[in-house]
C-alpha cells in the first residue's frame, strides 16, 4: 500500500461504495470459480537458475515452456498474444539521459489495459503499422503511466510496448514508457484496481499478482529501468504533476527517477521512514498530484516560477480523466488523460514543429482546446 490512499475518482460517496460493492462481488465471484474455460492471458516470462521459465493460461489452461538461456529467446505465441516476442539482452543500468530532443512526438497516457484502443489510436496516427511495429522513424512516443489495471489486456499492450522499446531505437526514435501511480501500486502489492481476471490468472499460476511483476519476471525487470519524469524538447513529462514544494527537494529530474527505482516494492512503513519518498509517492509528488485541475488550484504565478525554474515551456500529464486532450493555464499545462481506459474513447497529443495538435481514434488531427472549467469533464 502507498501512503496516498485517496480514490482514484472524483464523486459521490455513494456512488463510490456502490463501485466498491460490485467489484467486491465480482472479485469473489472470481475467486470462488477460477479462470473460466476459454481464457487466455500471457506470456508471464522469468529468469531462472536454469535459464528461463515462460507460462500461459491458453483456453483456462496452464502451458510451460522452459529455455536454457534467460535472453534472446524469441517466444512463439501460444494464445493472447498474436506475434512472436523476443525476449533480448537487457542493460540494468538505469537510464543517465532524462532529457531528450526530438523532431516529432507523440504521448499517450492511461492506457489501462485497453490493448485495442492503444493500437487503433496508435496505428491511426502512423506510430506502429498494421503489423504493429513501429512506423514512427526517429519520432518519440511518450506513455505517461499507468498501462496496469482496470483493463483485460493489460499483457498485451505491456508486450507490444516492450517490442516498440527496441524498435524505435533501431529506428534512431524513443519510446518513454513512464511509471505511474498503478504501476508503483502493483509493485507494492497494492491490488485495488486490478481486474478480477488477473487475480484470477495469477492464481492459477501459483503466483500473487504483484509477483507477476517482481525483479526476476522479464516484464517486471523491465519495467524497473524505466523513469518517472523526462524532457523532451520544450515538455516535461511525468503521471500526475508536481507541486512547487518539488524545488526544495533540491533534486535534479535524474535524482527523482533514482529514488523511485531503489523504492519500488516498498511498504508504507518504509516509503514513511524516508522524507524524501515521503513526498515523491505522497499527493504533491509526481505520481499523484491533481492540483493543476481541483482544488486546492494551483495559482498561475506559481505554476509560471515552477516552469522557470525547470526551465520548461509546459507540463504534460495524465492521471486526471477528461473528454480529451486538452489545454490549461494557457497551455503551459497539457493533460493527456483522455479516457483510453473507458474503452470507447481516447487521443494522442502530437507535437512538431513546436505545434501542438490532438490525434482522434478516427485519424483526425485537430487543435488542443482550453479547458472550459466544466468540472463534467473529469472521469
Amino acid at each position: 500500500m502507498l501512503p496516498h490512499l485517496e480514490s482514484e475518482d472524483p464523486g459521490n460517496m455513494n456512488n463510490r461504495k456502490s463501485l466498491l460493492h460490485r467489484c467486491f462481488g465480482l472479485l469473489l465471484l472470481v475467486i470462488a470459480t477460477g479462470v473460466h474455460a476459454g481464457q487466455d492471458d500471457g506470456p508471464y516470462a522469468r529468469y531462472t537458475v536454469q535459464g528461463l521459465e515462460v507460462k500461459w493460461l491458453c483456453d483456462g489452461k496452464v502451458v510451460r515452456k522452459d529455455f536454457a538461456q534467460p535472453t534472446n529467446v524469441r517466444l512463439e505465441p501460444e494464445c493472447a498474444t498474436s506475434r512472436p516476442i523476443t525476449v533480448r539482452e537487457l542493460d540494468n543500468v538505469f537510464p543517465a539521459a532524462v532529457k531528450f530532443q526530438a523532431t516529432k512526438l507523440a504521448a499517450i497516457s492511461d492506457i489501462h489495459g485497453q490493448f485495442g484502443n492503444m493500437k487503433r489510436l496508435l496505428q491511426a496516427h502512423g506510430i506502429i503499422d498494421q503489423e504493429l511495429n513501429w512506423s514512427f522513424g526517429d519520432g518519440h512516443l511518450v506513455v505517461t503511466g499507468d498501462v496496469l489495471d482496470r483493463g483485460e489486456q493489460v499483457t498485451e499492450a505491456l508486450w507490444l510496448l516492450y517490442e516498440l522499446d527496441v524498435q524505435a531505437k533501431a529506428a534512431g526514435g524513443a519510446l518513454h514508457l513512464l511509471l505511474g501511480n498503478h504501476e508503483a501500486m502493483v509493485m507494492a502489492n497494492d491490488l485495488r484496481y486490478v481486474n478480477p481476471k488477473y487475480l484470477a490468472v495469477a492464481r492459477e499460476l501459483g503466483l500473487g499478482y504483484s509477483d507477476l511483476f517482481d525483479s526476476t519476471s522479464v516484464l517486471g525487470r523491465w519495467l524497473r529501468t524505466k523513469p518517472v519524469i523526462v524532457q523532451v524538447n520544450d515538455s516535461l513529462f511525468m503521471h500526475a504533476g508536481l507541486h512547487p514544494d518539488y524545488m526544495n527537494l533540491k533534486l535534479s529530474f535524474k535524482e527523482v527517477n533514482e529514488h523511485f527505482r531503489r523504492s519500488l516494492g516498498l511498504s508504507k512503513a518504509d516509503i514513511k521512514q524516508d522524507d524524501i519518498l515521503t513526498f515523491l509517492y505522497g499527493k504533491l509528488g509526481p505520481i499523484w498530484y491533481r492540483g493543476y485541475f481541483m482544488a486546492p488550484l494551483l495559482e498561475p504565478a506559481e505554476l509560471d516560477q515552477l516552469l522557470q525554474q525547470m526551465h520548461v515551456a509546459r507540463i504534460v500529464v495524465g492521471h486526471t480523466t477528461m473528454s480529451g486532450v486538452l489545454s490549461h493555464y494557457r497551455g503551459k499545462v497539457i493533460s493527456i488523460d483522455a479516457d483510453l481506459r473507458g474503452g470507447e474513447i481516447g487521443e494522442v497529443l502530437l507535437i512538431q514543429d513546436g505545434k501542438l495538435s490532438r490525434g482522434t481514434l478516427s485519424g483526425e488531427r485537430l487543435p488542443v482546446p482550453e479547458f472550459s472549467g466544466n468540472a463534467s469533464a473529469f472521469k
